[in-house]
């Protein structure tokens, strides 16, 4: 099979019944360039969702918006994002465990129970903001959530539902 197209008409000098060769990758080449086009056009008229690729999270307008709008018929939902911790206190987070009864790590845990996780993290990750030392942190921690939060202390005994007794 031939990879070039025969177009009527001259390139060069014309000549009767000479047919001008276009190569089929140069015809796909412009295809697929015009169908990129059309796609950022579309997306640029439509926009693009927060979150999404190319998309951004505002997070003073998502929370702004998610307070003050309201489904017609129905109630507002708030949903809390979760904590995410930077890189200094991802590190320092495996050094503590959950006081929510799972016993599970504190970078591991995704409890939302009051005091849980989602509260320790934000505690930890206002510690590292503060530039407090490890040994600085696991003071305020074991002050504020008890001497189970350090890993180095014995483990509470397990309060939740062992999948073992099943």
């Amino acid at each position: 099979m031939s990879d070039t197209i025969q177009v009527p008409g001259g390139g060069g000098a014309p000549q009767a019944g000479a047919a001008r060769s276009l190569p089929i990758a140069a015809v796909a080449g412009a295809l697929v360039l015009v169908g990129l086009v059309g796609v950022a056009l579309y997306r640029r008229s439509v926009g693009t969702p927060a979150g999404a690729a190319g998309g951004t999270v505002d997070t003073a307008t998502a929370t702004d918006t998610a307070d003050t709008a309201m489904p017609e018929g129905g109630a507002s939902i708030a949903v809390k994002a979760p904590v995410i911790l930077s890189p200094e206190a991802a590190i320092l987070a495996e050094r503590y465990r959950c006081v929510c009864g799972c016993n599970d790590t504190l970078g591991v845990c995704t409890c939302r129970t009051p005091g849980g996780s989602e509260d320790m993290k934000a505690f930890l990750q206002d510690l590292v903001r503060q530039g407090r030392t490890p040994d600085e942190a696991d003071r305020e921690m074991t002050a504020k959530f008890g001497a189970a939060a350090l890993l180095s202390n014995p483990a509470p005994p397990q309060t939740q539902p062992s999948h073992a007794a099943r």
